[in-house]
């Protein structure tokens, strides 16, 4: 029979990276993505069940005004929630209730062209310079608890509603025919301004879907708002939105929803970043692919010492190795003293302590020159040294 041998293959020796290793190291970065993509999509979708800010009409949350927008809609009262002061003024009429829930919103411009309007206007919470804006002469006197109060009016729809839930700010005004109810301290929280048609209100409590049920809170809220044919306009600023001073700016212009998506890849980007930079480990070593020649990593660093400019980097690496070569051939230990060393390689050289401590321990070269006459210097040094005196 003939003997079979087994031939051993060499090992691999293969530096191409596996398809195993490739989706280990893109796993990372897919699950982030992936992440990313879920968070976006379920903001989309809380978002898009509907506004949740205080005194929306399209808002069920408790701070919400949905209860008595859909109590208006079911008694005839059309009410339309606008987020646009142009769109108000287009839609806005003598018959028309406009109701401002945030006047702090809207800039002086928009509040102007607001109190411009022909119709009723519900404002809440006016500070004196929305009623400035506004034209209306009134001035805001103090801020007090919301609470149950009276009405202690001649104004038909309050006596009608009786007690209800108001405070916040109270006003006083200037204005002959206006009537002031729901007061505290004596100053008004409810104010009614006839001749401009406009009704202030100090809070919005009575207005929101967790209190409408409450005392007299909606028929006070449905007489305010249901008193004209023409309906409710609903103004809703949109959150985050800049109101241009003059001719838009780009940062004006570029919607609200792609500089969260770009911040939110940004911080993708980063989270990123700090994963591919982490070290789960000691550093391992391997054998490199290939041999890289003595002379060639020298170059190669002296170029880097070059381009940065390094010369005192470079002078101290020349005489850093020249000492150490020097310790060797004198005998001296690897801890000896400045001192030491100097006065051994002078006494077997020949040469002043002085000139050699320069040599060895001296300045950073000022510039290339220096720096080649400092190695040729070093070199001489090593060559005239006398070894076994």
């Amino acid at each position: 029979m003939t003997a079979m041998t087994t031939v051993e293959q060499p090992p691999s020796t293969a530096t191409s990276e596996t398809v195993r290793g490739v989706g280990r190291r893109w796993r990372g970065p897919a699950l982030l993505v992936l992440a990313l993509v879920l968070a976006t999509t379920l903001l989309a979708l809380v978002s898009a069940a509907g506004p949740s800010g205080r005194l929306d009409p399209d808002s069920y949350a408790p701070g919400g005004s949905r209860a008595v927008a859909e109590i208006l809609r079911e008694r005839g009262v059309p009410v339309r929630r606008l987020d646009t002061v142009e769109a108000v003024a287009e839609a806005s009429g003598p018959e028309v209730t406009v109701v401002l829930g945030v006047p702090q919103a809207l800039a002086e411009a928009e509040l102007e062209q607001l109190g411009a309007l022909d119709g009723g206007l519900v404002v809440v919470g006016a500070q004196d310079e929305d009623l400035d804006a506004l034209g209306l002469p009134v001035k805001v006197r103090g801020l007090v608890q919301v609470d149950r109060r009276r009405p202690a009016c001649e104004l038909e729809v309050a006596t009608r509603a009786g007690e209800v839930d108001l405070g916040g700010l109270s006003y006083e005004t200037t204005e002959e025919a206006a009537t002031g109810c729901y007061a505290a301290s004596g100053d008004a929280t409810l104010l009614r301004l006839p001749e401009r048609g406009a009704t202030l209100l100090g809070d919005g409590a009575l207005l929101t879907n967790d209190r409408l049920d409450e005392r007299g809170n909606a028929a006070l809220a449905l007489g305010l708002l249901g008193e004209r044919e023409g309906g409710v306009v609903w103004l809703v600023p949109r959150p985050g939105r800049v109101v241009p001073e003059g001719e838009p700016t780009l940062g004006e212009l570029i919607p609200d929803g792609l500089l969260l998506g770009g911040l939110q890849l940004l911080v993708a980007a980063g989270v990123l970043a700090l994963w591919r930079a982490r070290r789960l480990g000691r550093v391992v070593e391997e054998p490199l692919p290939v041999i890289v020649r003595a002379a060639e990593a020298v170059e190669g660093r002296s170029r880097l010492y070059r381009a940065a400019g390094a010369r005192g980097s470079a002078g101290e690496a020349v005489r850093v190795a020249t000492r150490e070569r020097l310790l060797r051939r004198v005998g001296l230990a690897g801890g000896a003293d400045r001192q030491a060393l100097v006065t051994v390689v002078a006494e077997r050289t020949g040469r002043a302590p002085s000139a050699v401590d320069v040599l060895l321990y001296g300045g950073a070269p000022t510039d290339d020159a220096a720096l080649v006459r400092l190695v040729a210097d070093l070199r001489t040094l090593e060559t005239t040294l006398k070894v076994g005196m």
